[in-house]
């Protein structure tokens, strides 16, 4: 496990590892006649991209990307849980406890 030092550095470290958006341009059709109405988006995670295309105006294309950026990153904020499964037949139950004197009072 890494340090992080200060509180500084621990902010700095979440906010480059968080997507954003980091441009949305007009691009042509994927095929041939499926309409001109077409933009690309480019988002980013510290060193990492991801391109995506979606057809609408630059507004909802803009508007949904945000969303899309806002899911990911709450994503990030969720720590899964450790589950512990046992498969195959229980094992033997636990031993009761011994009674101690102070637990007859």
């Amino acid at each position: 496990m890494r340090s992080l030092g200060t509180p500084a550095d621990a902010t700095a470290t979440v906010a480059r590892d968080f997507y954003r958006l980091v441009s949305i341009e007009s691009t042509s059709a994927p095929a041939a006649g499926v309409g001109d109405d077409w933009l690309v988006y480019r988002l980013a995670q510290g060193a990492n991209f991801v391109t995506g295309y979606r057809r609408g105006t630059r507004a909802s294309v803009t508007f949904e990307v945000e969303r899309i950026v806002e899911a990911l990153n709450e994503r990030l904020m969720v720590r899964p849980r450790r589950v512990n499964i046992r498969l195959g037949k229980p094992g033997p139950p636990k031993p009761n406890a011994p009674v101690r004197d102070k637990d007859l009072v």
